[in-house]
């Protein structure tokens, strides 16, 4: 089950990344608009799910 958890967690450090770059992208090519939401919604939830993953890796049943 660790293992599962690994290729969770590098999976959501993996689409945190490409948020960042993303948004750096959309700052670039367009400016400051409403296409930042997008990429900071997705990392929050990202954030969120890597949270969730660290607390199930510390339960007994996820050992």
């Amino acid at each position: 089950m660790k293992l599962a958890l690994l290729i969770m967690l590098a999976a959501a450090l993996f689409v945190l990344f490409g948020c960042g770059y993303y948004l750096g992208v959309i700052k670039e090519k367009f400016g400051r608009n409403w296409l930042y939401a997008v990429p900071i919604t997705i990392a929050i939830l990202m954030f969120n799910i890597v949270l969730a993953i660290y607390e199930l890796s510390k339960t007994a049943r996820w050992q």
